[in-house]
């Protein structure tokens, strides 16, 4: 069972740990947490963070985003996973893909360097837990998320229950930050797209062959430390397709 975290200050932070992988193991804690924006986050939530193992944070927002929220103790790193690139951004803002995983296939296919910045920070990152975040967690977080739990081996039924979890914590999100977060935007963008969430998503994860990617455009040490989680399991080549 995937490892819920208690943070003060978060509505949509989860450990990646405990989820179950295609070979029957399961994903370790400790390596990977998604959240949303850390700007709310309170000292006993970030001394539960330091407890749970946390070192660096990967903040994947665009520059025009970023807030001074992190303690010093913690290492951070950015990276704007979106990027600027409006030839690819004018038309899915358009048409609201930009909010659902409609777009994730594109993004790695046509603005690789984005994503391959992103596991490079991971694979560099210091020892202990890293936590990568945007700003509703849900999007940008979801995408790499994805990635982390392909490279893993996790199963298609274990992932998309990871994925539909933002789903699942977006009233909480939106009492705690005070702002909406558009499910029924979502939904309706997806079923325009003849999807739900959760079929968006397992049609994303069924097609993303992910050896083919990273042995495209990152290096070989970056390569490992993805499909290892930084050391934590076995080297996972040969998980990453579902099988048929």
């Amino acid at each position: 069972m995937q490892t819920t975290l208690g943070i003060d200050g978060l509505a949509n932070a989860r450990d990646l740990g405990g989820l179950e992988r295609i070979d029957g193991s399961r994903t370790p804690t400790g390596v990977f947490i998604r959240a949303e924006t850390l700007d709310r986050v309170t000292d006993a939530g970030w001394d539960r963070l330091r407890a749970h193992g946390l070192g660096t944070i990967v903040d994947l927002r665009r520059p025009s985003e970023r807030t001074a929220s992190v303690p010093r103790d913690i290492a951070v790193r950015h990276v704007d996973l979106d990027g600027n690139e409006r030839h690819f951004w004018e038309s899915r803002e358009k048409d609201g893909q930009w909010g659902t995983p409609l777009y994730y296939l594109d993004h790695v296919g046509e603005l690789p360097h984005r994503l391959a910045g992103a596991l490079e920070e991971i694979a560099r990152a210091p020892t202990g837990g890293i936590l990568f975040h945007c700003g509703a967690g849900w999007d940008r977080t979801g995408l790499l998320a994805a990635v982390l739990l392909k490279a893993a081996g996790v199963t298609e039924d274990a992932a998309t229950r990871d994925y539909l979890s933002s789903f699942a914590n977006a009233v909480a999100m939106a009492e705690l930050h005070s702002r909406s977060f558009d499910v029924a935007e979502r939904l309706s963008v997806l079923d325009r797209f003849g999807h739900t969430p959760e079929s968006a998503f397992r049609d994303m994860y069924r097609r993303l062959d992910l050896d083919a990617w990273l042995s495209s455009h990152v290096d070989g040490d970056t390569a490992r430390a993805i499909t290892t989680w930084r050391g934590a399991i076995a080297s996972a080549s040969g998980l990453h397709r579902q099988p048929r």
